[in-house]
């Protein structure tokens, strides 16, 4: 028996070749059918970037999604596109293998995570405060003893607790429009958010500008669209080369012009 085993080990190793090449090629088969128009799209209330006025869903992201899908033969609408709570749409984006969530804020912690693909826009995080308070923020440690209001896992959530401040100091909202209530009701004093997104909530509410203030800026903030760690990654190259022939093209500009954003 002993003369067959090398007759035995040449078969186990050509089942083994075979079994990986099926596997490899099933996968690629599997990432080449994959396209735009197998996946889920989802966004929140944030304007201009993406909300709804008068039953229509607008804002600067979705005119930008709109174009990408067009460059990449896609027969999506903005009619596909779902509105969920941000903390909800995260959580989900975190399981679902086939999701695309937008304005995504890029950070580290989330690159880990999810896919990215931008920027489109670049904004700034900032601490917003009310006119007729006196609080001073000159460094970012002089917040640290306050109530700071954030909707919940967004950007600004996510920078305070990259920064460390205390679980307890951060007070949670849904939305925009809870955050503000709770702002104006002195719920906390201080608000952390993409600056121009709340003065354009303001705007659109037609509540006094005049009655709030920039206090300090944390930092500035790449707005782009994430996507689930399972989306291939020939697809999120196609996506982000879309991107980039839009913004050569001059047609990001375009958007933002339209919006006022440039």
């Amino acid at each position: 028996m002993k003369r067959f085993r090398p007759y035995r080990s040449i078969l186990l190793g050509i089942f083994q070749a075979v079994l990986i090449w099926s596997v490899s090629t099933i996968s690629v088969t599997a990432s080449e059918r994959i396209t735009a128009d197998d996946l889920e799209y989802y966004t929140e209330n944030f304007p201009p970037h993406n909300y709804m006025e008068n039953g229509q869903l607008k804002g600067i992201s979705v005119d930008i999604l709109e174009m990408m899908w067009a460059k990449l033969g896609s027969g999506k609408t903005r009619a596909d596109i779902s509105i969920l709570p941000w903390a909800r749409a995260i959580r989900m984006l975190k399981t679902h293998s086939d999701m695309v969530l937008f304005g995504m804020g890029y950070s580290e912690e989330r690159a880990e995570k999810f896919h990215w693909v931008g920027p489109y826009f670049t904004h700034e995080l900032a601490l917003i405060g009310r006119a007729d308070d006196p609080v001073s923020i000159d460094r970012i440690d002089d917040a640290r003893h306050l109530t700071i209001g954030v909707v919940r896992q967004d950007i600004g959530h996510q920078t305070l607790i990259e920064r460390s401040f205390h679980p307890d100091r951060i007070e949670l909202c849904d939305d925009i429009a809870q955050l503000h209530q709770k702002f104006v009701h002195h719920r906390f004093r201080v608000v952390c958010y993409v600056t121009h997104a709340y003065f354009n909530y303001l705007q659109r509410q037609d509540i006094p500008r005049h009655k709030f203030k920039k206090l300090f800026t944390i930092s500035a903030s790449k707005s782009g669209f994430g996507f689930s760690r399972k989306v291939p990654l020939d697809l999120i190259n196609r996506f982000q080369g879309v991107l980039e022939r839009l913004r050569a093209e001059g047609e990001l500009d375009n958007v933002l012009n339209r919006y006022g954003m440039k």
